[in-house]
């Protein structure tokens, strides 16, 4: 891997690790995104400063370059957060509706 995006990739995952702990902090994250979310930059740190510990595991999947390997690794990734996403969002609006259900009959039998 080039020199350069070797030291950008490592700028770039210090620099959010750097902003997960800081939104952890203003009560923004709770622990588990706290963990999950610094795992997934260290996870990019080691690959992008040691990108040959891979190479085993890219030989096993029959993957033939670095990039490739990274793609369906943030897929992947990016999969899992978007389905947690979801799962939020719809319990979110589901307890949405209860109160608004709960406060619309208040409203009502106080009339």
């Amino acid at each position: 891997m080039i020199l350069g995006f070797q030291i950008i990739g490592t700028l770039f995952a210090l620099v959010m690790a750097y902003f997960t702990f800081l939104y952890y902090k203003r009560a923004k994250y709770d622990t588990t995104g706290l963990v999950f979310w610094l795992a997934v930059w260290c996870g990019f740190l080691v690959l992008t400063l040691f990108p040959a510990t891979f190479y085993g595991i890219m030989q096993t999947l029959d993957i033939q370059r670095t990039a490739d390997f990274i793609y369906a690794g943030f897929m992947l990734v990016f999969s899992v957060v978007l389905f947690y996403m979801y799962t939020v969002t719809r319990t979110t609006q589901k307890r949405m509706e209860m109160l608004v259900r709960k406060v619309a009959i208040q409203h009502k039998k106080k009339k």
